[in-house]
């Protein structure tokens, strides 16, 4: 069984999600292992789509993570 994945999705797509649903792609975020290191799939690096962020150390999901943040804290706000 392959690590949780996350598709990345843009600003512009997460402003279409509900709160509901950037809640459920938030916690999906957060489901992420930390680092491919720390992992059981550590062999199988070249394997992993890099499409998708399969781990919290990528550079991408502390990008992904804030723009989820920034778009519960607008629609929530208002």
């Amino acid at each position: 069984m392959l690590p949780r994945k996350l598709r990345i999705l843009s600003p512009a797509d997460l402003r279409h999600l509900t709160v509901q649903r950037l809640l459920q792609y938030r916690k999906r975020a957060l489901s992420l292992e930390n680092t491919l290191a720390d992992s059981d799939y550590h062999d199988q690096a070249g394997k992993l789509d890099q499409t998708f962020i399969w781990f919290k150390e990528d550079p991408r999901w502390q990008t992904v993570y804030a723009d989820i943040l920034a778009q519960l804290a607008r629609k929530q706000s208002g």
